[in-house]
């Protein structure tokens, strides 16, 4: 798809926005020039909307009602009523002059934000984060290709339990209509239209081979055809269809946490199910952030997990923040993604990589029963659990990718013993910016990650640091100025629990500590 054909598809409907919005969104003979009555109109969106979602409740879809998408929305006909039945509706559309109409006639209606979106992705969407994709009477003017595009984005956005719901047109039918469409191409059908609807620019039909849906689903092992039904509102001389996708996949819970929301798993036994059951994730650390991030900061999270500690840093920082969170799983990142749109955080980044010394690509070995534990396959223990599976993902050096950045106020870091790593492809950040670090500290872990002897980790770090700061998880804190009383602290504390070594640190490092 050529960004010429996508420049012309939003120019039409620039155009078709201005004129006649209404008409141009649903084209009834009888209704040009203005004759739609506001609520008659609105009430057509009404009809169609209950009786789609009283088709999928007797399904059992979707399960949750939080997020729905209206693609194509137009004036928001469809996004109108979707806002009765769902938390948040977000109407995108390709043409601002449509977006323009849609604010002010819907300005009365809670819950709605309508969006313009000249791209051929859903730019903003989270991935899997959508309860409902909806999509009426709109892949039909779009492009095949752009159009195929638009589907792979419904299921990149789709949620876990969630359903989309779209009409396209597959081919003309065997009707004398269906035979001149399927005849004659566009360009020579477009200027008949204009005398015929009396319009600057007019809208064209394009067809959307069902195969190729099939195929582009198949790329996705959760999501599953639930129904694919006849559908004629695209009127006489074509042969339309809808097709309800849904996700199968395990759908994350919600908690509110700190005045905003995370999603988790509740399989996540180390990560996700203590903090759905209410429990505050490593407050000793996180007592830290508070302490030292304040509005406007830059924060880096690196290990970011499922998010935990960039929410916070996002809820610190503000609108007027920046946080970058670096973190190569996608199941987390996708968990990330989620909460940040959730809670409004615009300022929170997700990098999609591992961190280290050097580019490349890593393959990380993953536990089947939570998501912290993510840690490179060739260079430590195989994780003992057979379902435990490999995810192989690039690596980046974090001094390249923060070249630009003209302010650094704090790193978190946590990544199962890749930190010694991780932080040399930091070295000159650190040495520009002297941030505040918070740093895991595992012995265990960075001996079998590395290969390397943690005391050189501490070593190197005491270059740009005039001490370190043990966070204990009681809340006390313990200054120490050489790595050997760091060290010394690491093995009294596991000689204590008993943890043959398993037990981490968590270490504050600041030029004013």
């Amino acid at each position: 798809m050529s960004r010429t054909e996508l420049e012309r598809l939003r120019r039409v409907w620039q155009i078709l926005g201005r004129d006649d919005p209404l008409w141009a969104v649903l084209s009834q003979p009888d209704k040009r020039e203005g004759r739609w009555q506001l609520d008659e109109f609105f009430a057509t969106g009404k009809l169609e909307v209950d009786a789609q979602l009283a088709l999928l409740a007797a399904e059992g879809w979707p399960r949750e009602r939080g997020l729905a998408l209206d693609f194509g929305c137009g004036v928001g006909r469809l996004s109108r009523a979707l806002g009765a039945h769902f938390e948040h509706v977000i109407g995108v559309d390709v043409s601002a002059s449509m977006i323009a109409a849609a604010r002010e006639l819907n300005a009365d209606a809670d819950r709605l934000e309508f969006r313009e979106n000249a791209s051929p992705r859903l730019d903003g969407i989270a991935d899997a984060s959508v309860d409902l994709v909806f999509s009426h009477i709109t892949l039909q003017h779009i492009p095949t290709a752009l159009a195929a595009g638009y589907v792979d984005e419904f299921f990149r956005v789709l949620a876990p339990g969630g359903v989309a719901v779209f009409h396209f047109v597959e081919e003309t039918d065997t009707s004398l209509r269906g035979r001149v469409f399927g005849w004659l191409p566009n360009r020579w059908l477009n200027p008949l239209r204009r005398v015929l609807w009396r319009r600057r620019d007019v809208f064209e039909m394009h067809e959307l081979p069902e195969r190729e849906l099939h195929a582009r689903l198949a790329r996705h092992p959760h999501l599953r055809l639930l129904s694919a039904l006849d559908d004629a509102s695209a009127g006489p001389g074509w042969r339309g269809r809808r097709w309800y996708v849904v996700n199968d996949a395990e759908m994350p819970q919600t908690v509110e946490q700190n005045g905003y929301h995370v999603y988790a798993y509740a399989s996540d036994a180390h990560m996700g199910a203590p903090v759905l059951a209410g429990q505050a994730h490593e407050p000793h650390v996180a007592n830290a952030l508070r302490e030292r991030l304040h509005e406007g900061d830059v924060a880096l999270d690196v290990g970011a997990n499922i998010g935990l500690m960039s929410l916070l840093a996002a809820s610190l920082v503000g609108p007027r923040g920046r946080v970058i969170a670096v973190e190569p799983i996608a199941r987390n990142r996708r968990l990330i993604a989620r909460s940040a749109q959730a809670n409004g955080f615009r300022q929170l980044e997700l990098i999609a990589a591992a961190a280290s010394n050097r580019t490349g690509a890593i393959e990380l070995r993953t536990h089947p029963t939570t998501s912290n534990s993510a840690r490179p396959a060739a260079a430590g223990e195989r994780l003992r659990d057979a379902k435990g599976s490999g995810e192989r993902v690039p690596v980046v050096v974090l001094d390249e990718v923060l070249r630009e950045c003209d302010r650094l106020d704090l790193i978190k870091i946590d990544v199962e013993g890749m930190e010694p790593l991780a932080m040399r492809g930091l070295e000159r950040t650190l040495e520009k910016f002297r941030p505040v670090l918070v740093t895991e500290f595992h012995p265990w872990a960075i001996e079998r990650a590395t290969a390397s002897a943690p005391i050189d980790y501490l070593r190197w770090l005491r270059r740009f640091y005039p001490a370190f700061v043990v966070l204990h998880r009681d809340g006390r804190r313990q200054r120490c100025v050489e790595p050997d009383e760091v060290m010394a602290i690491w093995r009294a504390e596991n000689e204590a629990a008993q943890l043959d070594g398993r037990l981490h640190l968590d270490l504050l490092l600041a030029t004013d500590t």
